[in-house]
């Protein structure tokens, strides 16, 4: 039996279905959106992560999401499988204590290096500065990118707000949604918002671009490295760069 393609609509009917063969195809028919979260999620992990086995993680969320839905609570079906299916991903991989304390402190210590530079300077710091604040050649720096990308993916999927019912938006979902901005938005209060379009306004170009092209275009490293003519190892660079910074200078605004 083919899975049933739910395209345009929301599967909520099938929700409440007794029949085990309509549970399978709904099931079935949302699997590519494990395979896309994962696919997303990807741009985080170490080189050792096994995609399946945090595919097979995510499956076993987006049961339990399918089975505690309830359409009642305003979101659609699909944003709730992703959450869901993403916290299961991380739990897995937080399982596996995917990032080690010294990729915690190699974080902290490119936060505090940026932070320095900026605060010396009164504006953001190239990356240059940012390397030769952390007495590192630039080879050495960007293999510093590459080992605390998986810290950029904890600081992002952090809720943007507080909430009760341990389902609150994420700073990427923040991002990311440009169909409904008001309707997002209006769960962080004024302060908040201020704080985050000050941030973005003061990001370098070239970061900014990446976060706009990544969370609200939804394009894949390739095709925002071919926009920018630029290697998708570069594309990664700028991008976890962007996340330190935006996540570090976030929590001290709100701080201060």
């Amino acid at each position: 039996m083919s899975a049933k393609k739910f395209e345009g609509e929301e599967p909520t009917k099938y929700l409440d279905s007794k029949s085990p063969e309509e549970r399978d195809l709904l099931i079935r028919s949302m699997l590519p959106l494990v395979v896309h979260v994962v696919s997303r999620m990807s741009l985080y992990f170490p080189p050792h992560t096994s995609k399946e086995d945090l595919i097979s993680a995510g499956v076993i969320g987006l049961i339990d999401a399918l089975n505690r839905y309830n359409p009642d609570r305003g979101s659609s079906v699909k944003t709730f499988c992703s959450l869901r299916i993403r916290g299961a991903v991380l739990d897995e991989l937080r399982r596996l204590d995917w990032v080690p304390r010294s990729i915690h402190r190699a974080s902290r210590a490119l936060e505090a290096a940026q932070d320095a530079v900026a605060h010396r300077l009164g504006r953001e710091a190239t990356e240059e500065e940012v390397a030769l604040e952390m007495k590192m050649t630039m080879e050495e720096f960007a293999e510093l990118l590459e080992r605390v990308k998986p810290c950029t993916y904890l600081s992002l999927n952090e809720p943007a707000y507080d909430s009760g019912e341990g389902d609150a938006l994420t700073h990427e979902e923040v991002i990311a949604d440009n169909q409904t901005p008001d309707a997002v938005m209006h769960l962080l209060n004024d302060e908040d918002k201020a704080i985050l379009r000050n941030i973005f306004e003061k990001l370098p170009r070239q970061q900014l671009q990446v976060l706009s092209l990544y969370y609200m275009e939804n394009l894949k490293l390739k095709e925002i490295a071919e926009i920018m003519d630029v290697t998708e190892s570069r594309v990664s660079q700028i991008h976890t760069l962007a996340i330190i910074r935006l996540r570090s200078s976030f929590l001290r605004e709100r701080q201060t």
